[in-house]
């Protein structure tokens, strides 16, 4: 159902998620004033978590019937951005000062709006039961 907030905030992710998988430079960290990217192609297992959960929001979109598997799909999703998000910044970084740019925050507007949208879903699915309990 399209009209639901949530329904526009899975697919706001999973738009976010394909933009990130198909940029081809990543800016993570700067490094002696000078912004390091990283080539998003080196990032194999970064990748296919962020498509897992671009494709976990997609088919969250379509389970508007069954709101406790909405609930588990858009958790997920959250799950492997963090997976992705850990292995872009935690295991591929080199050693040194750093100071991490923008590219390491693009990861986060995904994870909130499938926050929001987990929050808008237990909405609708206490609604639901209050409507149930009043007939």
């Amino acid at each position: 159902m399209i009209q639901r907030l949530q329904t526009l905030l899975l697919f706001f992710s999973s738009l976010c998620i394909i933009i990130i998988v198909y940029s081809e430079y990543f800016p993570v960290y700067q490094f002696e004033e000078r912004p390091y990217f990283l080539k998003m192609d080196d990032f194999l297992y970064a990748r296919l978590c962020l498509v897992f959960s671009a494709a976990l929001s997609v088919l969250a979109i379509f389970q508007f019937k069954n709101r406790k598997r909405q609930l588990l799909l858009s958790g997920f999703a959250r799950f492997l951005i963090t997976v992705s998000f850990a292995l872009i910044v935690f295991l591929y970084h080199t050693d040194g000062e750093k100071i991490y740019s923008s590219g390491t925050l693009l990861l986060i507007i995904p994870f909130i709006s499938l926050f929001a949208a987990n929050f808008f879903i237990k909405k609708d699915e206490k609604l639901v039961k209050s409507a149930d309990r009043i007939r």
